[in-house]
């Protein structure tokens, strides 16, 4: 998938992988010829035990969902990507000049890779509007760490127990300068399988 300004990281639980990090940034496109939309970095991680964490580089093939097709999947409506709300079931974009800014909402009883469980904005160290860029590394700690805290309440079972993982987003130094201070927090399946049906509550 193509990602013009960086990319994300992604991290699972398996045991037998050693743990590192990987930063993400986002871009900013038009979309829908009236919506400017900006994309946050990403990232998946269980941070519960270092040796059960792995990540994925941007030259490496990511682990993530690989059942998305170009397109709109059947019933879908495009959304930039800063608009999801808690609760929202989405697809990415591929192949499309959108794809980096706007995802495909679907209903949650329909196949899809992504379900947002929280959302909040940076309040971690030099948060505030106006302030510098805190760092890729400070922006990408608090994020992980606020979907880390929020994945139990929300699927009803702890990260290191479940069978899905988790994906963030966090603001860029690009879109920091454009006010961008969201964090957003999906669930996906560990297995590379779509999910069906919301997670909230689900307990797996």
């Amino acid at each position: 998938m193509r990602r013009p300004s960086g990319g994300f990281g992604q991290r699972s639980h398996k045991p037998q992988r050693p743990a590192s990090a990987v930063a993400a940034v986002a871009a900013v496109t038009v979309v829908a010829a009236a919506l400017l939309l900006v994309a946050c970095g990403g990232s998946s991680n269980k941070d519960d035990d270092s040796s059960k964490a792995s990540a994925t580089s941007l030259e490496a093939s990511p682990q993530t969902v690989t059942t998305a097709t170009p397109g709109p999947p059947p019933g879908a409506t495009l959304e930039g990507f800063r608009d999801v709300e808690v609760g929202d079931c989405f697809e990415e974009i591929t192949d499309s000049p959108a794809e980096d800014s706007a995802v495909w909402l679907v209903d949650c009883a329909d196949p899809h890779d992504y379900e947002a469980y929280w959302i909040t904005d940076y309040l971690g160290p030099g948060a505030g509007r106006g302030t510098s860029y805190p760092g890729t590394a400070t922006v990408q700690n608090f994020s992980e760490q606020s979907c880390f805290d929020q994945f139990e309440t929300f699927v009803g079972v702890r990260w290191t127990l479940s069978e899905l993982d988790i994906r963030a987003w966090w603001p860029s130094e690009e879109s920091w300068a454009r006010a961008d201070r969201k964090v957003i927090c999906t669930v996906y399946s560990e297995s590379g399988e779509q999910l069906s049906g919301t997670q909230r509550g689900s307990a797996q």
